[in-house]
């Protein structure tokens, strides 16, 4: 029997990881975190980062610890870097099937540009053959922890709804 719904998410600071986590447990889904082979360390970490989302390059990853081709609906997860997906998450849509897969798409913000990294990530996902249902942006800059948690209950909560409707189970 497939497993139906993979949250999966990068996170640098940890602020994408408690939406992820959230979202997870709003609608029983099972979680992966995207890990790169080098950690990014410091301002030099994020200058670079910041440099490469802007160009839209990859980074280079570690292996997915679950089977990806399993999951009906796929909710991936980023922090904006330069009003773009993070270079982890590129290489992880560069890497995957999304043929048939509904997906949705969610990226975590001090201040903007999270509409446009969605977009970006939408646009890439959907030449693969992937059906992008919806589109989430968390401004997380100076928010509580709690708040933050909570941004990701009511985006699991509205997903529910979609997923029950499209007569997909969550498990």
């Amino acid at each position: 029997m497939k497993k139906k719904v993979l949250v999966i998410y990068y996170s640098w600071k940890g602020k994408t990881e408690l939406v992820a986590r959230s979202i997870s447990r709003s609608l029983s889904a099972d979680l992966q975190k995207i890990e790169e082979t080098k950690k990014r360390r410091g301002i030099f970490g994020f200058l670079c980062g910041g440099y490469a989302a802007a160009r839209e390059k990859c980074s280079n990853i570690r292996p997915l610890t679950l089977d990806f081709s399993s999951y009906d609906f796929v909710l991936i997860g980023t922090p904006v870097w330069a009003r773009k997906p993070a270079p982890a998450v590129n290489s992880f849509i560069n890497q995957q099937n999304f043929y048939g897969k509904k997906v949705a798409l969610f990226a975590t913000m001090g201040g903007f540009g999270g509409k446009k990294a969605c977009l970006v990530m939408k646009d890439k996902i959907e030449r693969k053959g992937g059906r992008v249902v919806d589109l989430f942006y968390i401004k997380t800059g100076g928010v509580k922890k709690e708040d933050i948690e909570k941004e990701g209950e009511k985006i699991g909560k509205i997903l529910l709804k979609k997923i029950k409707n499209q007569g997909l189970n969550s498990k």
